[in-house]
């Protein structure tokens, strides 16, 4: 595909996400408004992000929550801003998957188009807007910033980038953690392995300095993480919903960590057999990725997928992990159809959340086909790689020479 067609087509699909997302712009986000904006504001004024705000993210998603509050220290001022950083992140995905991703003009408009039926499908554009945020979900949150530097990563391995995509890759774990766990698939026949752990432990090391020369300290953002029961969107907590629903008592929700989460008995023994059962997987599949034929996208959507459905914590943004590195994975294919459909009923759960604390039935089966929608897409995208890893030796070898 030339580059003037390339261009065009992001120019043109940036502007069509232009005329659908501006007009959002500012619109109500409970998130933004109860949570990020008063820790930005505070953190201007002096508090430490992890000791007084007790931030959850990594150090770098610092400067991303607080950026907006410097240009307008309203809550409404930074409600706008930080909607126009996150809108800039989603254009930047749509230039980056039209003028880097490699492949025929079908390729490439596909994997643009899936990317854009996805995004608009989970923001309410077209459907009805979330009981949770009228605003965007991926204006109200900040996952496709992670979502930008794992794609840029994936790409400049594919181009052999050594230091570069090892870079890219750490960058996107400092803002979120879970593109830590894709340096298994991007590392597999990497000819440069010192570049690479140089590369990727700077911006990790410089973030951990800048936390230390601060006076702060990480470990809340880690007890934060690792004390969450299953939030009530999670797969482990979808047997008790359907239990629920069916009739069974003693199945409830309760508030916290900033959510909904499920409260029964056997909820945190399911906790962690989804943990376990996600461990195994994911080691699994990367043992096997090293032996197949799989490409470096299609690796790491596998991977993302299991770390996505088998965590504790499932919320509708998580699926932004994968959409981008899906859509140039597998464009118009079944892999991605399935993933369009866990998509639009996360979006149905959205606009049916008054259901959530009841655990009513308009909450419950949304949730339930999602992940199962979820489970079928990482069998889709799982299987083969299977498969592949178990060919002989030299059957890998030559395929994965001719595949790079």
């Amino acid at each position: 595909m030339a580059l003037r067609w390339r261009a065009t087509a992001a120019a043109l699909v940036c502007a069509l996400h232009l005329a659908l997302f501006v007009p959002t712009i500012g619109d109500w986000s409970s998130i933004l408004i109860n949570d990020f904006a008063p820790q930005a504001q505070a953190i201007r004024d002096g508090d430490l992000p992890y000791r007084d705000q007790e931030i959850e993210y990594p150090p770098l998603s610092v400067p991303i929550l607080i950026a907006p509050i410097y240009l307008d220290d309203s809550t409404q001022g930074f409600v706008d801003g930080f909607m126009w950083e996150m809108l800039a992140f989603d254009l930047a995905i749509v230039a980056l998957i039209a003028l880097g991703l490699p492949g025929d003009t079908r390729r490439v408009l596909s994997a643009i188009g899936i990317y854009s039926v996805g995004v608009v499908m989970l923001s309410g554009v077209v459907l009805d807007p979330s009981l949770i945020d009228t605003a965007p979900l991926i204006l109200a949150r900040f996952d496709l910033v992670p979502a930008l530097f794992v794609l840029a990563a994936i790409l400049a391995r594919d181009r052999r980038r050594s230091a570069t995509w090892s870079a890219l890759l750490s960058v996107g774990a400092a803002v979120k953690a879970f593109p830590l766990f894709l340096y298994p698939a991007l590392a597999r026949g990497e000819s440069n392995p010192r570049r690479v752990i140089v590369a990727g432990a700077i911006p990790l090391l410089l973030c951990a300095a800048a936390v230390l020369v601060m006076g702060d300290e990480f470990g809340s953002a880690i007890s934060y993480q690792t004390e969450r029961a299953p939030q009530v969107e999670s797969l482990a907590a979808t047997p008790f919903e359907v239990a629920h629903a069916l009739g069974a008592s003693g199945i409830s929700t309760v508030v916290g960590h900033g959510g909904f989460e499920l409260s029964a008995s056997g909820a945190e023994a399911a906790r962690w057999i989804s943990v376990v059962i996600g461990a195994a997987a994911y080691l699994v599949l990367a043992v096997a990725g090293w032996r197949s034929r799989a490409s470096n996208l299609e690796l790491a959507c596998a991977l993302l997928a299991v770390l996505v459905i088998f965590a504790p914590v499932l919320s509708p943004q998580f699926l932004l992990w994968i959409l981008p590195v899906s859509a140039c994975a597998y464009g118009l294919g079944k892999e991605n159809l399935i993933l369009l459909a866990a998509v639009l009923f996360t979006q149905i759960t959205l606009q049916n959340y008054d259901g959530v604390d009841p655990l009513a039935d308009k909450f419950v089966w949304p949730v339930a086909a999602r992940n199962a929608y979820l489970l079928l897409y990482l069998w889709l995208v799982a299987a083969p790689i299977l498969r592949a890893g178990r060919e002989p030796a030299d059957a890998r070898r030559e395929a994965y020479a001719g595949a790079t």
